[in-house]
């Protein structure tokens, strides 16, 4: 597939949805610009419903559902999505069978602790006491992982049979024949929204299914490193990073 072309000044698809990824796609040096805020709140009053699509822990999601102006979040990969309820209730809804959920997160734990023996630079995220279906490695945010490193470990997770998406922060690996795109698919479905009708913004190869299965599909320009990698690469990418990128997508939907 060919590289993605710049983002237009505007872009005149009438969409109802859009889907975005968080860590440096919301964020820009780990923080959520106030622009990026500006614009989420400019997204609500256009009547476009904002859902992020996130590889965080379910701790982290109902935190951003409590505290962004978003009434709905797919959460740890697409294991999940929740949805703001009455008096600040959040409602769960499980992808997989919740009997399967923690049976799946023990075989992955014992599978990290063969890893970090391998790669001993690479371990837990500081929020895995906060999941409930995946493990996060940091290899990007507390610490700092040689990239060629990152990719290694990940690609040895997949031959251990168990999905492994690298990120520009994580590596995520669960269990589950899901991802992201089938969350965000799922959640579609349940609110009986057409793909055509939605578009999404990301920055990794975390985000290559949703690359995939969104018609109109965007990248932050930090994306660039992950471009030679993606076999499933956005249409359009913005001319800034993180969260000003996000801003440059939502001048262009409602401009």
């Amino acid at each position: 597939m060919n590289n993605p072309i710049n983002l237009p000044k505007n872009l005149t698809n009438k969409i109802k949805v859009l889907f975005t990824d968080v860590d440096d796609t919301l964020t820009f040096n780990g923080e959520i610009p106030l622009q990026t805020i500006q614009s989420l709140h400019k997204l609500k009053e256009a009547n476009i419903v904002v859902v992020p699509v996130t590889g965080a822990s379910a701790g982290w999601c109902d935190c951003l559902l409590k505290t962004l102006p978003i009434k709905y979040i797919i959460g740890e990969n697409g294991a999940f999505f929740m949805e703001q309820g009455d008096r600040g209730h959040s409602l769960l809804t499980y992808l997989k069978e919740p009997h399967q959920v923690q049976e799946d997160l023990e075989k992955l734990k014992l599978l990290i602790k063969e890893l970090n023996t391998l790669y001993p630079d690479i371990s837990f995220t500081q929020d895995q006491s906060y999941r409930i279906t995946d493990v996060a490695l940091d290899i990007g945010q507390a610490v700092k992982v040689d990239f060629s490193h990152a990719k290694s470990a990940t690609q040895w997770l997949k031959e251990k049979g168990v999905n492994a998406k690298l990120s520009s922060i994580h590596i995520n690996t669960w269990i589950g024949d899901y991802n992201k795109a089938t969350g965000a698919l799922a959640w579609l479905t349940s609110h009986n929204i057409s793909l055509e009708e939605t578009a999404f913004i990301g920055d990794s190869t975390n985000d290559e299914a949703m690359f995939q299965a969104i018609p109109l599909s965007i990248g932050v320009a930090n994306i660039a490193k992950f471009l030679p990698i993606l076999a499933h690469k956005p249409n359009y990418i913005t001319q800034s990073a993180g969260g000003l990128g996000f801003v440059e997508l939502v001048d262009a939907l409602i401009s």
